[in-house]
């Protein structure tokens, strides 16, 4: 053999993908029913409850050990007000309502001045089993979506892994609230990953912190190799000094990528024990700082951003446009963490509140799918303006309620009336104006 027909053959080698054919195979269908609903944050189970209200079967799926997303795998315990800026009217009610007065019985909430409410999320968790077990979801907690199955536009079935192997769900219609669009993704909606993604934080419950810690870090950052930044804390109801510290950012991070997830993880924990020995180094000989939880997932603010049948803008948000097929309410400023400095770059609302529409939701590309969470249709000003918790957790109620309705009259969910979600989110406790 010519030594250069070796070294062409040992180069195609080198460049060739390394892969394993896997034989064909019967997946079992552990389930059919009306509306499944992949992702189990509070916009997910949100979803479900209403989907099961309006009286339609539904499945649940969750990767991690309990529901709550954000807000409890990740420790983010800030819900904002429900009332509108000027007129102090209530534009907020529903399910975020009922969470939390159910947890204020058990004083597992508390008033944050004029901005919302603070919550301990290890109570949230309970809360969210009970409204997913009391409405007769099928949940799957420890389950991963891992494809769908396709016919056009439709998704016929969707496949999940956990425990018990490789399944498969059969819906009429998929709610994808798994905050990076994975099924959407997967039909081919498209999607964008705007560049500068606001970073995402790793979120710690620690005491004994010293009250000049953000001021510490700033003083001390580079001998324990953090990047100039600014964060936020607030104590936790119920564990008395203990406070949810977001005191840093990991910066360059795509978080819908998993290699990069997988880093970002690692670091966030770094930067955590870095702040906690500032703190043990500078903070004073009476200061004992105690880790006393770290978020099981980083908080990931931005990911992929899809696009809907309609996109809603900056001028929207700050111009507090109304709509007639409006499904929810909001007052949170746009608030975006600069992916440099982690400084918070905020525009306020011009007006009382603003509103999310229903066409941010759906697609004419897509039959059977209802976006629901932070990969809804938004530019990147409103986007800064919509993620928050109690804002999505109406998108997941409404995502839900039109689910259903598609559902009920197999009818593609571009075309569920506006009208008719409205009302029956009314019915169902939401504000609806």
């Amino acid at each position: 053999m010519a030594k250069t027909d070796q070294n062409t053959r040992q180069t195609a080698a080198k460049s060739a993908p390394d892969v394993i054919n896997e034989s064909p195979r019967n997946t079992p269908v552990v389930q059919t029913c009306d509306v499944c609903v992949l992702g189990g944050s509070c916009t997910g189970v949100f979803a479900a409850v209403r989907a099961a209200q309006m009286g339609a079967t539904v499945a649940l799926v969750e990767k991690q050990n309990a529901f709550g997303g954000m807000a409890t795998s990740a420790l983010v315990n800030v819900w904002h007000k429900l009332e509108s800026n000027r007129g102090k009217a209530q534009i907020i009610g529903g399910l975020t309502q009922l969470v939390i007065e159910r947890l204020k019985k058990i004083d597992a909430v508390s008033i944050c001045g004029e901005h919302g409410f603070i919550l301990n999320t290890d109570e949230l968790k309970i809360e969210l089993d009970r409204l997913v077990v009391e409405n007769r979801i099928t949940p799957y907690l420890h389950t991963f979506y891992a494809a769908a199955q396709m016919e056009g536009s439709s998704v016929k079935a969707v496949f999940i892994e956990n425990k018990n192997g490789r399944q498969a769900i059969r819906a009429k219609v998929i709610v994808d609230a798994t905050g990076d669009g994975d099924l959407a993704k997967d039909a081919g909606l498209p999607f964008q990953i705007r560049n500068g993604l606001q970073p995402p934080s790793t979120c710690a419950e620690i005491s004994g912190l010293p009250p000049s810690i953000n001021g510490l870090i700033s003083k001390h950052r580079a001998e324990f190799s953090l990047a100039p930044d600014q964060g936020w804390g607030a104590p936790v109801p119920g564990a008395p000094g203990v406070t949810m510290c977001a005191y840093t950012h990991v910066f360059d991070t795509v978080a819908s990528n998993a290699t990069q997830l997988t880093a970002a993880e690692i670091e966030g924990r770094r930067q955590v024990r870095a702040y906690m020995d500032i703190a043990r180094k500078y903070g004073g000989k009476d200061n004992k700082p105690c880790l006393r939880d770290v978020a099981s997932s980083i908080g990931i603010r931005e990911t992929r951003s899809f696009q809907a049948n309609y996109t809603l803008t900056g001028k929207d948000v700050l111009s507090c446009r109304r709509f007639s097929n409006a499904i929810a309410n909001g007052t949170y400023h746009i608030d975006i963490h600069d992916p440099d400095t982690g400084k918070f770059k905020f525009k306020e609302p011009e007006g009382d509140f603003y509103q999310i529409p229903l066409s941010t939701m759906v697609s004419d590309r897509a039959r059977n799918i209802v976006l629901a969470g932070r990969m809804i249709s938004a530019d990147r000003s409103a986007f800064g303006a919509i993620r928050v918790m109690v804002n999505l957790n109406q998108v997941g109620e409404a995502a839900g309620t039109a689910a259903a309705l598609a559902a009920a009259d197999d009818k593609p969910v571009s075309e569920v009336d506006a009208a008719s979600v409205r009302n029956h989110l009314a019915k169902l406790g939401a504000v609806i104006i």
